[in-house]
């Protein structure tokens, strides 16, 4: 794909991943990743399907050279990334601002953040403490409750990243790795069991 003409043709997955991956997308990004971000591209309308599967980057004028392609998928990444079924594509090229990526959150309308509730509380019905000597069925629901705000975020981004190309495979990959870049690392803490904590 160096020749001026053969940008100007369809390319199979295997050429455009390769191209992506010198120099256009971060290098952290593998073959894998590559593809399904391709595929998520054309649901984008940045690269059009020859039905035969080929791709074609779109906005392409006669006899673009190497340095013009560039240019015109920064343009359309750039316009893209500002509307809405864009969000996903700051997080799969370089960024020029040196800013941190944005973290990924629930919305604030999400019924299960708003209504977690700790089992070391008191209860405000009947002003009695509940016991911190848990059984082993309500350590694993106070986990499960802790996980669901992670999991309503996982369904809902891989929900809004499907389309006709991007698999549900595809966007699970996607996902892993957006959380990846953004996800905070936390100090490892020992780990206690808490149904004995209380006898110490």
């Amino acid at each position: 794909m160096d020749s001026r003409e053969a940008f100007n043709l369809p390319h199979t997955t295997g050429q455009w991943v390769q191209w992506l991956q010198d120099g256009i997308i971060n290098p952290d990004l593998g073959t894998e990743e590559t593809r399904s971000i391709l595929h998520h591209l054309a649901d984008l309308e940045i690269f059009k399907s020859d039905g035969e599967g080929a791709w074609k980057l779109s906005g392409l004028e006669p006899n673009c050279t190497g340095k013009d392609v560039r240019l015109i998928l920064q343009e359309l990444l750039t316009e893209v990334s500002a509307a809405e079924q864009g969000f996903a594509l700051i997080y799969f090229f370089p960024r020029d601002d040196g800013l941190p990526l944005p973290l990924l959150q629930v919305s604030e309308g999400s019924s299960t953040a708003s209504k977690k509730k700790s089992l070391f509380a008191k209860s405000k019905a009947s002003g009695v403490e509940v016991s911190s000597d848990l059984s082993n069925l309500q350590i694993v629901k106070k986990w499960g409750n802790q996980l669901r705000p992670f999991l309503d975020l996982e369904q809902k981004i891989i929900a809004r990243l499907k389309g006709e190309y991007t698999t549900r495979e595809d966007a699970q990959r996607l996902f892993s790795y957006i959380l990846d870049k953004t996800r905070k690392k936390a100090s490892p803490k020992q780990w206690e069991q808490l149904s004995r904590k209380r006898h110490r």
